[in-house]
């Protein structure tokens, strides 16, 4: 690794102000010193200078530069070169990776206020820091740039305070700060900046070992706040109504996708998609799936569509009509959820399906209960009898996958087989288990 020692260095890896390491070096060397940190615990460190911007205004750029100079120097001749490094980002933040062991923020801010006390300018100048401890979970997974995203953001909470000038990034910010990204505008933008991707869990017809198809899930990706579970930001654009704009984006990701592998010569399965019920007072929805068909030139049988118990119980009426339209125009309903609410045989009786996707509460209590074996027999029998193929949800154990691959050409979708993937690796597994639509079309869902 490289040290950080004398003047400023002519090296694109180096800032030619400060002789530190340049933001992409910083996040290269800060990568391999965490991989080799043989267990050592790690701080990713943002340091931030007040009024920095003033000083330039007031003063000749150089005393600003002359600051800058300062603080590098002191980190320098301070930080452990064989434990640490140093980087200066943009203008007045610099960044640290040291280990906790060898962090005493209280004591580097105290001998920065001294250095730059001892320089005489004439203005009141302060350090502020945030520090993101590194999680083992992290390694390999988080970038260090999102790390020091994170430690900016604790920063952010003191900057301007002359009582604490330092804090540390928990859940708890975390979980506030991502709160104020659910307002629709927020959730437009993130949409435009391609925050949102697709995952995609594979659906396995346990009996043939075939995937049969596979569910598309939306994944919010931020570049600070990583990834943002979708039980926060689903019930935020459910509410808002952006679940609308975001459904569209989800179905048309999962078609292009389709055409993707169509153009390679790869095979292909279904894909389903959930259909929100705000979708159903659009009157455009039929046309706008037809619309996906015919842009990615694609048959309806390789996008089903998911609907749920709250879509029937908010306009009954609307809703079938909608499904028997779906219907007519080739796509396969799945209801998802079976078995959740109350009125899941009412919905038998009177919705046009396809499939029943029985909801995963069911499956978790199979080993603790017999009377959750009977219903979930009864369940399949009663789909055979309809002529609907049936779904479990939430298989995770080798016994559940084997119970369920008893009762019949059923499908199962959980963790047991898989957990949703990135699209490189829903690929992966795909090409693992060829399927045609042949297959498909006797394979329970």
């Amino acid at each position: 690794m490289n040290k950080e020692e004398g003047l400023p260095k002519m090296d694109s890896n180096f800032d030619s102000l400060t002789g530190l390491y340049t933001s992409d070096a910083f996040y290269r060397e800060a990568t391999l010193l965490l991989k080799d940190s043989n267990g050592v615990e790690y701080n990713i460190v943002c340091l931030d200078i007040s009024c920095f911007k003033i000083i330039n205004d007031l003063f000749h750029m150089d005393t600003g530069d002359l600051i800058l100079r300062e603080a590098a120097n002191y980190f320098k001749a301070t930080l452990n070169p064989r434990t640490s490094i140093s980087c200066r980002a943009e203008a007045d933040h610099f960044i640290l990776c040291i280990p906790t062991d060898e962090l005493n923020l209280e004591k580097i801010i105290q001998d920065l206020d001294e250095r730059i006390r001892s320089l005489h300018i004439s203005h009141h100048i302060l350090f502020f820091a945030g520090v993101y401890p590194v999680d083992k979970r992290d390694l390999g997974k988080l970038p260090i740039s999102q790390m020091y995203d994170r430690a900016r953001m604790a920063l952010q909470r003191v900057k301007g305070s002359y009582q604490t000038r330092y804090a540390y990034y928990d859940a708890k910010m975390r979980d506030q700060m991502i709160d104020e990204l659910m307002e629709k505008n927020n959730l437009e933008i993130a949409l435009m900046e391609h925050e949102f991707t697709i995952f995609l869990q594979p659906i396995f017809n346990p009996r043939k070992n075939i995937v049969v198809s596979a569910e598309a899930l939306v994944r919010w990706i931020h570049p600070v706040h990583g990834m943002i579970s979708p039980g926060k930001f689903i019930p935020a654009c459910e509410e808002n109504g952006f679940i609308v704009r975001l459904d569209r984006f989800v179905w048309e990701e999962a078609c292009r996708l389709q055409r993707k592998r169509l153009d390679e010569g790869k095979p292909i399965v279904p894909i389903s998609v959930n259909l929100s019920r705000l979708n159903f007072y659009k009157d455009d929805l039929p046309e706008f799936l037809s619309s996906l068909m015919e842009k990615y030139n694609l048959e309806p049988w390789m996008l089903k569509l998911e609907v749920t118990e709250s879509a029937y119980t908010d306009n009954r009426l609307q809703l079938l009509d909608m499904l028997s339209t779906f219907r007519n125009l080739g796509f396969t309903v799945l209801m998802d959820d079976f078995g959740a609410g109350y009125s899941s045989l009412n919905m038998l009786k009177d919705m046009p399906l396809d499939t029943v996707k029985v909801d995963m509460a069911f499956i978790r209590e199979l080993e603790k209960s017999k009377r959750v074996a009977v219903i979930l027999k009864f369940v399949v029998e009663l789909a055979e009898e309809l002529q609907m193929g049936v779904v479990i949800e939430g298989v995770e154990t080798q016994f559940q996958c084997d119970y369920v691959a008893s009762l019949g050409e059923v499908a199962i979708q959980g963790y047991f087989f898989s957990r949703p993937l990135p699209i490189r690796d829903y690929e992966a597994l795909l090409d693992k288990f060829l399927v045609t639509k042949e297959d498909d079309s006797n394979a329970g869902n």
